[in-house]
């Protein structure tokens, strides 16, 4: 067998095996010919066709487990897909979800999902108590996308306002009444979280 000079020349000349072998072990959750959700026809953004497969395979990987991942390249859309699967898992119910992101994709995230998802309300956790001053933003605050830029408009409040019942039997029926569309909530992953975010 000759010497191979690179990784590449060695892909490139085991390809099919690799490809078999690979396939073999880690058979597709979704394949090329399996018809993707009709969830997906009703994005604001539309998915290539690729980003379709890794959405209905991340769908697909959550109805056999409670985790997934999306791993690929830079530029290659995990945030959509990320977005689109949460959407196509609801399978068109209201959810209220949540993305721990790194501190600069934070209003990315935001801009992203009122981009791709129809009807969706976005939210940022700036803090969870209550503030001691008024500098920065704090609480929970709704964002909407204006002239191409995120902005803290709407709902500003905490996430223990939020979980407070009222006249409702529960929390979660509470949010469901103030809040009947997709909901997302967004914090950067390196905030201090000091109590939990739950709503139910």
């Amino acid at each position: 067998m000759p010497l191979l000079e690179s990784i590449a020349t060695y892909l490139r000349a085991h390809a099919q095996e690799l490809g078999d072998r690979i396939l073999e072990s880690y058979p597709p959750l979704h394949a090329i010919d399996d018809p993707p959700s009709p969830i997906i026809g009703k994005l604001l953004q539309k998915p290539y066709p690729a980003q379709t497969l890794a959405i209905m395979g991340l769908v697909r990987r959550w109805q056999q487990a409670r985790a997934g991942a999306v791993i690929a390249e830079c530029g290659t859309g995990k945030t959509l897909i990320s977005l689109a699967a949460v959407q196509t898992h609801a399978d068109d119910r209201p959810f209220t979800a949540l993305a721990m992101v790194p501190p600069q994709l934070v209003e990315k995230w935001c801009r992203e999902a009122i981009l791709t998802l129809p009807r969706v309300r976005v939210f940022i956790i700036d803090g969870l108590r209550t503030p001691t001053n008024s500098k920065g933003h704090h609480g929970v605050n709704e964002v909407k996308l204006r002239n191409k830029r995120i902005v803290r408009e709407g709902l500003g409040t905490s996430l223990c306002e939020l979980r407070l019942c009222r006249t409702s039997p529960s929390a979660r029926k509470r949010w469901d009444s103030f809040c009947p569309s997709p909901a997302l909530f967004v914090v950067g992953r390196e905030r201090r979280l000091e109590c939990s975010p739950r709503l139910c």
